[in-house]
C-alpha cells in the first residue's frame, strides 16, 4: 500500500485509503437485505394507485366535481405538513424493546389499511358529503402512512454502519419498489380496466348504467383488497426479517424547534429536497393524467393497463443500467441524465396522435427517467446525512426523513390538484364518459409545458447540489477513519504516530482525494 506525505501542521487530518473495508459486523446476509427492501413495496404501491388512479376514481366512480377534487387533494397536502415533521419528531424519541423504527411500522399497519379500504369506498351522500368523507379518509391514510414509510426509510441507517452495505440494501430496496408498483399497475389496471367504461360508452349513451357503474365501484372495493394483502404482508416481513443496530445512530434528542433549524439550515439537503419535489412533480402530473390523457386526447384509453406495464416494467429492467452509470460517472451526473432524458418525452406528447407504436416507444423513454426518479433521490440522501453528522457532530436522520417523505407526497398532492383545476376551467363533465373537445387540449397542455418547467427547476437545484463523486468519497474517507478513531484506544498524549499513519494538514482538506490511492 502507497502514501504520499503532506506537510503536518498544528491541526491534522488523518488520510484514509477511499475504499471502505466492511467489518464482519456491518454485513448483511442477502436474506437481511431481501425483508428490509420489501418494506418499500407499500408505500409505493398504494402512492401508485392514489396517483393514477384516484383522479378517475372520484371524478367517473365517486363522480364528484373536479374542484372538490382539488380541495380533497390540496387540503389533505396542508394536514401533511403538520404530521410529517411531527411524526419525525415522535420517532427519533422512540425507544423500546424492539428499537425505534420497527414498533412504528408494526402498529400503523392495520390504521393504514382500514383507511386505505374506505378511501376506495363509494358512500351514499351529496357531493358536499363526500367531500368531507373522502378528506377525512385521505387524510388519516396519508398519516398513517407517514408512520410506515418515516420509520421505514430511516431504518436504512440503523440496519448497518457500512455505506456500501447501506447503498446494495437501497439497491435492493428500489428493485422490490419497482416490482410492487408494476404488482399494483397490473393487479389494479386489470380489475379496473374490465369495468372502466370511459371513452367507450355503450349504445350511444352519455352516461354509465347503475349496472355499469356499480360494477365500477365493485373493481375498486376488489382492487384495495388485494392491496392491502399485499400491505400486510411487506410490513409483517419489514418487521420480522430485520433489526436495529445499536450505536449506529445517535440523536440528543434537542427540541423540535432547534432539531428542524437543523435540518434545513443544510444546504445539501434543501437542494437535493427540492430537485427531488420539482422532478416527482413533473413525473406525478404525467401519471395523474395519463388514463384521461390517453383517453379523451389520443383515443387509447383501452390501451391504458398496457401502458402502465410498460412504462414500469421499463423502469424496473432499467435499474441495472442506471447502477452501472451510477458507478461510473457518480450519482449527482447520473441523476441529471435522467432529467434531461425525460423533457423530449414530455415534448412529444403535443404532437402524439392515435399511433400505439409510436406511443409504446415514447413510454420506454419515459421508464428510463421515471427509474432515475426511483433509485438516485433515495441513494443520495445517506450522503447528505453523513455529511451533516461530520458538519455537526448530530444525527437527525428520522427529521431528515421525515421532511423527504412529504416533498415526495407533496409532489402528488400538487399534481392531483393542479390537474383538477386545469380538467375544470376545461370544461369537465362529472359522470360523463364522452369530454368535449376543450378537454383533450386541457390534457395535453397539462401533460407537456408544466413538467417540462419543473425538469428544468430540478436541474437547476441538482445544479446547486454540492456533493459530487469527490465529496462524496471525502465524506466516507472522513466517516471511516472516525470509526477507525473511536474503536482504537487513545494515545499516549505527546506519543509519536504509528509509522504507517499518515496526515494531512487542515489547510489540505478541500483536496484530500488528490493525495487518496487506491489499494
Amino acid at each position: 500500500m502507497g502514501a504520499m506525505i503532506a506537510e503536518s501542521g498544528p491541526e491534522k487530518i488523518p488520510l484514509v485509503i477511499e475504499v471502505e473495508e466492511i467489518k464482519d459486523e456491518d454485513r448483511l446476509p442477502v436474506w437481511r437485505k431481501v425483508c428490509f427492501a420489501i418494506g418499500g413495496a407499500p408505500y409505493q404501491m398504494t402512492n401508485t394507485v392514489i396517483s393514477f388512479f384516484l383522479s378517475i376514481f372520484l371524478l367517473e366512480v365517486a363522480q364528484i366535481p373536479p374542484l372538490y377534487v382539488s380541495v380533497i387533494v390540496f387540503s389533505g397536502k396542508a394536514w401533511d405538513a403538520v404530521t410529517d415533521p411531527i411524526i419525525g419528531i415522535l420517532v427519533s424519541r422512540t425507544n423500546t424493546r424492539f428499537g425505534k423504527l420497527r414498533p412504528w411500522i408494526l402498529f400503523s399497519t392495520p390504521f393504514g389499511c382500514a383507511t386505505y379500504f374506505f378511501l376506495w369506498f363509494v358512500p351514499d351522500l351529496s357531493d358536499e358529503g363526500k367531500l368531507g368523507y373522502y378528506f377525512v379518509f385521505y387524510c388519516f391514510f396519508q398519516g398513517f402512512l407517514t408512520c410506515l414509510h418515516v420509520p421505514y426509510t430511516s431504518l436504512t441507517m440503523y440496519i448497518t454502519g457500512s455505506q456500501k452495505e447501506r447503498d446494495s440494501a437501497t439497491a435492493y430496496r428500489m428493485v422490490s419498489e419497482a416490482i410492487g408498483v408494476l404488482l399494483a399497475s397490473l393487479v389494479q389496471g386489470q380489475i379496473i380496466d374490465k369495468y372502466r367504461i370511459a371513452g367507450d360508452c355503450k349504445d350511444d349513451k352519455a352516461t354509465a348504467s347503475p349496472l355499469q357503474l356499480e360494477n365500477q365501484k365493485l373493481s375498486y372495493i376488489y382492487g384495495s383488497a388485494a392491496m392491502i394483502g399485499i400491505y400486510l404482508f411487506c410490513c409483517l416481513t419489514v418487521f420480522f426479517g430485520t433489526r436495529e443496530k445499536q450505536g449506529i445512530v445517535t440523536d440528543n434528542n434537542e427540541g423540535f424547534c432547534s432539531g428542524l433549524k437543523l435540518v434545513l439550515g443544510c444546504k445539501s439537503y434543501v437542494r437535493l429536497s427540492f430537485a427531488f419535489l420539482f422532478i416527482s412533480l413533473a413525473i406525478a402530473v404525467v401519471q395523474g393524467n395519463l388514463a384521461l390523457f390517453t383517453t379523451h386526447a389520443i383515443g387509447l384509453g383501452d390501451y391504458f393497463s398496457t401502458f402502465m406495464v410498460i412504462l414500469l416494467a421499463t423502469s424496473i429492467l432499467s435499474i441495472p443500467i442506471w447502477q452501472k452509470v451510477l458507478l461510473r460517472f457518480g450519482k449527482k451526473a447520473t441523476y441529471a441524465t435522467g432529467i434531461i432524458m425525460f423533457i423530449p418525452t414530455l415534448l412529444s406528447q403535443l404532437y402524439i396522435n392515435d399511433n400505439i407504436y409510436v406511443y409504446y416507444v415514447i413510454l420506454v423513454l419515459a421508464g428510463f427517467s421515471v427509474a432515475v426518479s426511483l433509485l438516485l433521490p433515495w441513494s443520495m440522501l445517506p450522503d447528505v446525512l453523513d455529511e451533516f453528522m461530520l458538519e455537526t457532530g448530530q444525527r437527525k436522520d428520522a427529521i431528515f426523513y421525515s421532511f423527504y417523505v412529504f416533498f415526495n407526497k407533496l409532489a402528488a398532492g400538487l399534481a392531483l390538484g393542479i390537474s383538477q383545476i386545469v380538467l375544470e376551467i376545461g370544461g369537465y363533465q362529472t359522470g360523463e364518459c364522452r369530454q368535449p373537445a376543450s378537454v383533450a387540449l386541457a390534457l395535453r397542455l397539462l401533460i407537456v409545458p408544466g413538467p417540462v418547467i419543473f425538469c428544468l427547476v430540478a436541474l437547476l437545484f441538482l445544479w446547486m447540489y454540492p456533493i459530487n463523486e469527490e465529496r462524496r468519497k471525502q465524506i466516507r474517507s472522513l466517516i471511516a477513519e472516525k470509526k477507525k478513531k473511536a474503536s482504537v484506544p487513545k494515545r499516549i498524549e505527546n506519543s509519536p504516530p504509528p509509522p504507517d499513519e499518515v496526515f494531512l494538514t487542515s489547510a489540505s482538506y478541500d483536496t484530500i482525494d488528490e493525495y487518496s490511492t487506491e489499494v
